[in-house]
């Protein structure tokens, strides 16, 4: 007879198979006394065919990336795709500095120069600059500016290797918590040398000749990294006495975060070899310490790694741009991108690549272009990419629940209860995302089981999207909810003279330039046009009837052609003629006073709250704070379609939003899209 059940890996199985088979046999009758010497040879037989069976269970999940589990495994198999796992990467603050020189023979030097290293304490941490940096003083005043010094927090470390040719030409970093965008890598011929040659990281052999001084990098054993250099066939390979020279960063990472209090222990001396204290400084924080964080973690190597080598170094589809533009950018929480052609009107040419950065802040238009710039080295000759910013919308819930009172639970425990079932269902749905989708029956059962008492959910839905105008200039500004709007009454066209239909759209507050001393808004007339007003006392004084347009079944929304010079209800009149005081007629005298970076918030009724979609592949759906109200069963819930409750006015200010916390860490990046 054979051994039965040969895919058992628990001890207790494989010692009652080993029993079963014994019972076949008539040379033995002991085997099942506990106390019998063939017993512990059983259980000798069994653990040893318990271990044989794990270890051959794990070498072979091991040997493939989506069943492997020890980190090592996994950055060796991603090895074999030419994925370098991202290292810890350091927190950094932006400040500025100014430095009251002091005059030698009635002169003041001509430069100022901050040494390198650690320049600043702060939060228990070192914050340093990883180069000299030079400025010019001011002759007549002494004064010399430093302006938005990045810092990072850490350790300037250095480590040398002398070449030797029959050893291993694999030159380690010693540090595990090095942030690899920091090193540094320098060769000299000899120890004595004084001058030295700068080699690059690499990661492909492209455009690589025999003469070329690069070096490429990998993660080794315990999350050490490791250099290779060349062969004198692909880049130029060191030789014996040479001397290799890693300055790095060492870091904390992610801890050193929100740090915004600094003080000054830098390096500085000028051009006449004087040296300052802290006492010359007067330092600014421009930014407070941020973008730390983990090493990339064995969740997200093994989501990135074959996506990542699926590009081939080139960007042919619109997945290869999401993946690549995650390499070059390394701010980036979540990329979507898709190409032009897809949109309404399509562009041809041109692919889009929307960026969510993990700060939550916008790119600037100089972090926009280098993305690009970078992204063109791996684009097909005839496409473009173009760097654009999300399409945020925003979706405002109003929360009635209705409990029973004599459950046991009050509104308060209630209410919290529910607060954090919208926080769980928010962060399973990952709802804050690129390609996500609002619907409301999954919204309503997370609330109706925050609770045992909750009895009945009724929700009040309406979506708040932002105009971002430029400040005095004459533009039309168009709004793409992404699905139809709200329509009380489509058969009635208002042709009899009435108009019964209530608006399902207001905008915030802003002011013009031919009415710069009022704030107006704008509303739909029920008809598909929108009008502008403002309010005295409870009236609505109509000052443009035709302000826009308003496509109910598309849900496509222009307003203009309108000159904004102001946004929010406490705008100055600074820079503004104000020629009646009733009306706010008036003009523009000086726009270099006007505010800037405007922002309107516009508030609609979707036809169905059911399901409302992202209007765009580069769209945002975020869940503002719900306003909740709790209240017995038998209370009268609000109409579900909130006509004269749009308050707009409220979001002035970009509403804060459910937070979203993600199991794998903020450096999991496995939100990578394309259409």
């Amino acid at each position: 007879m054979q051994p039965n059940n040969l895919t058992a890996l628990d001890f207790g199985d494989i010692k009652a198979s080993i029993k079963s088979y014994l019972r076949t046999r008539t040379e033995f009758t002991d085997y099942d006394f506990e106390g019998a010497a063939l017993s512990y040879l059983i259980d000798t037989l069994a653990y040893n065919t318990y271990y044989t069976a794990f270890n051959a269970n794990m070498a072979m999940n091991e040997a493939f990336l989506p069943s492997a589990t020890v980190r090592d495994n996994v950055v060796n198999i991603a090895k074999l795709l030419n994925y370098v796992p991202t290292s810890i990467v350091a927190s950094r603050a932006t400040v500025s500095l100014v430095v009251q020189c002091q005059q030698t023979s009635d002169v003041y030097p001509s430069t100022v120069t901050l040494k390198k290293g650690a320049i600043l304490q702060g939060g228990s941490f070192m914050w340093n600059i990883l180069a000299d940096t030079t400025v010019s003083v001011d002759p007549t005043t002494g004064i010399a500016n430093f302006n938005s010094l990045v810092v990072k927090q850490g350790t300037i470390l250095n480590f040398s290797y002398v070449v030797n040719t029959f050893a291993s030409q694999i030159y380690k970093i010693p540090s595990e918590n090095c942030d690899i965008s920091t090193l540094s890598v320098n060769v000299k011929a000899t120890e004595t040398s004084t001058t030295s040659d700068l080699y690059t990281r690499v990661d492909t052999i492209s455009n690589l000749t025999a003469t070329s001084r690069i070096y490429f990098i990998s993660e080794g054993e315990d999350m050490r990294y490791e250099l290779k250099f060349g062969d004198d066939s692909i880049g130029r390979a060191l030789s014996d006495g040479e001397v290799v020279t890693l300055e790095y960063l060492v870091t904390d990472g992610e801890p050193a975060n929100d740090v915004n209090i600094f003080n000054f222990i830098g390096r500085l001396s000028d051009s006449a070899g004087r040296s300052y204290t802290s006492q010359a400084v007067t330092m600014t924080l421009n930014e407070k310490s941020g973008y730390g964080e983990s090493a990339e973690s064995i969740e997200s190597i093994k989501y990135n790694a074959p996506r990542y080598y699926s590009s081939q170094y080139r960007a042919v589809t619109a997945q290869d741009y999401a993946i690549i533009t995650k390499k070059v950018y390394d701010n980036a929480h979540s990329v979507v991108a898709y190409g032009g052609d897809s949109l309404n009107p399509p562009i041809y040419g041109k692919v889009y690549i929307a960026i969510k950065t993990k700060t939550g802040s916008l790119l600037n238009d100089q972090t926009k272009k280098s993305i690009a710039a970078d992204l063109r080295g791996y684009a097909m000759a005839s496409i473009d990419p173009v760097v654009i910013d999300p399409e945020n919308v925003y979706i405002y819930p109003k929360v009635f629940v209705q409990y029973d009172t004599g459950c046991g639970s009050d509104t308060s425990t209630i209410k919290t209860n529910v607060s954090s079932a919208i926080e769980d269902w928010a962060t399973q749905t990952e709802i804050n995302n690129f390609n996500s989708t609002f619907r409301s029956s999954a919204f309503e059962k997370a609330i109706t089981l925050a609770d045992k008492c909750v009895s009945d959910v009724s929700l009040q839905t309406t979506v708040l999207r932002y105009i971002l105008p430029t400040t005095n200039q004459t533009n039309t500004y168009s709004i793409s909810t992404g699905s139809a709007l709200y329509n009380s009454a489509p058969s009635k066209d208002g042709s009899d003279g009435t108009n019964p239909k209530e608006p399902i759209l207001l905008s915030g507050s802003f002011r013009t330039s031919d009415r710069p001393g009022v704030d107006q808004q704008f509303e739909d007339d029920g008809y598909g046009n929108l009008r502008t007003y403002y309010n005295t006392g409870t009236r609505k004084i109509y000052t443009n009837n035709a302000a826009g347009t308003c496509n109910y079944d598309t849900g496509e929304i222009a307003f203009g052609p309108v000159a904004i010079i102001g946004a929010g209800a406490n705008f100055s009149t600074t820079g503004v003629n104000i020629t009646n005081t009733s009306t706010g007629a008036g003009s523009v005298t000086d726009s270099t006073l006007l505010p800037v970076d405007l922002q309107i918030p516009v508030q609609f009724i979707p036809a169905n709250s059911n399901s409302i979609p992202a209007s765009t592949p580069g769209t945002i759906i975020n869940i503002v704070l719900p306003e909740i109200t709790v209240a017995p069963v038998g209370t009268a819930p609000p109409p579900t379609i909130p006509l004269n409750s749009l308050t707009p006015t409220i979001f002035d200010q970009t509403p804060s939003t459910v937070a979203i916390t993600t199991s794998l860490g903020s450096t999991t990046n496995l939100n990578t899209t394309s259409y």
